[in-house]
């Protein structure tokens, strides 16, 4: 049952929706129902937990599709002085083959300690928006489908800056060590920190520049899809799954270009480390700041590889974002249903 200007949404035993003037007697029922609709009156620190325990669902299950994502992304024509290029099969081959299958996973502690603070803000963020906004699923339920998709967009722009802030530094550090660098995260920090501090940031802007529309894209594609399959608002982890896999594998084919210099600038032109050079687990040999800018590695890529260089990686980053996108609105309306219904 959700409130309606005045009025109430009552599901009968038909599945039929009636339409009445909501009374005190219906009061009790309304408290015993509404942790079935995504209810406006959820407290933000429920908000800031169902997106924490998203955020680490998300990465845990995906992390190696982004393993894979990295290691193509990093690679280029320069780096590899002409060695033929490989796809994603043969990536993931060759990483199980010289590594084992765990190492496919490697980084991902740093990742699930980043998206608990990092998810928390963005999914609180997100919340208010939509809310404020006037395109609350059930508070806002005949709001227009533009109105949805702007405050959708809005939602994206606003929740991405509290992400990325805290996510972008713990992303340089998981990439690096999905390449084989350092021993673990402390390792890689103090090593970073010792020469300055401003690898952890440097991609920070590009990353911005990237995450804002993709997160804008992808909360405007689900906000509308949502509505569209719907319309009540009423629980429903079919539609989670749906909205949330094509909007996530839509932003994700879109900004897969800035996706590609975001990472170059992380990983600085570094490929797999070796073990015969003694990086394996270790700091990179030589290591030299390639890209200074958004400028410098896009003109880099276009140099080396040209238009299709902007797209390396795309297989591995719409099949790794369109489920992860799936999982994590599952996993934060269902922890969000079940802290309400406490």
């Amino acid at each position: 049952m959700a409130k309606l200007s005045g009025s109430t949404i009552e599901l009968s035993n038909n599945n039929q929706v009636n339409l009445g003037h909501s009374s005190e007697g219906d009061s009790e029922e309304w408290e015993d129902m509404d942790w079935e609709e995504r209810s406006p009156d959820t407290a933000l620190w429920q908000h800031m937990i169902a997106g924490s325990i998203a955020g680490m669902v998300e990465h845990a299950v995906i992390f190696p599709l982004d393993t894979i994502k990295t290691h193509l992304q990093a690679t280029n024509m320069e780096t590899t002085k002409g060695s033929a290029r490989i796809g994603s099969v043969q990536t993931a081959q060759e990483i199980v083959r010289l590594r084992g299958p765990l190492f496919l996973w490697r980084g991902v502690t740093v990742t699930l300690r980043a998206v608990v603070p990092a998810h928390a803000m963005m999914f609180a963020a997100y919340e208010g928006v939509i809310l404020y906004g006037g395109a609350h699923s059930t508070q806002h339920i005949d709001a227009s489908s533009s109105r949805v998709a702007a405050v959708g967009f809005a939602a994206g722009f606003i929740s991405t800056i509290f992400h990325d802030l805290i996510m972008v530094p713990a992303e340089t550090i998981k990439q690096r060590m999905q390449l084989g660098y350092y021993r673990d995260a402390s390792h890689a920090t103090k090593r970073m920190v010792a020469t300055g501090g401003a690898s952890l940031f440097r991609s920070l802007p590009t990353t911005l520049i990237m995450s804002v529309p993709y997160s804008s894209v992808m909360m405007m594609s689900n906000e509308s899809l949502r509505r569209f399959l719907n319309p009540t608002g009423a629980f429903s982890l079919p539609t989670f799954l749906t909205a949330g896999a094509l909007s996530g594998a839509l932003a994700a084919a879109l900004t897969t270009p800035l996706d590609v210099v975001k990472t170059r600038l992380q990983t600085q032109g570094m490929t797999r480390a070796k073990t015969s050079t003694g990086e394996l687990h270790g700091a990179p040999q030589k290591f030299k700041v390639r890209y200074h800018g958004f400028s410098d590695a896009f003109l880099a890529v276009y140099r080396t590889e040209g238009t299709r260089g902007f797209f390396r990686g795309i297989g591995p980053r719409i099949l790794q974002t369109g489920p992860s996108c799936a999982l994590s609105w599952c996993a934060y309306e269902s922890a969000k249903h079940f802290l309400q219904a406490r």
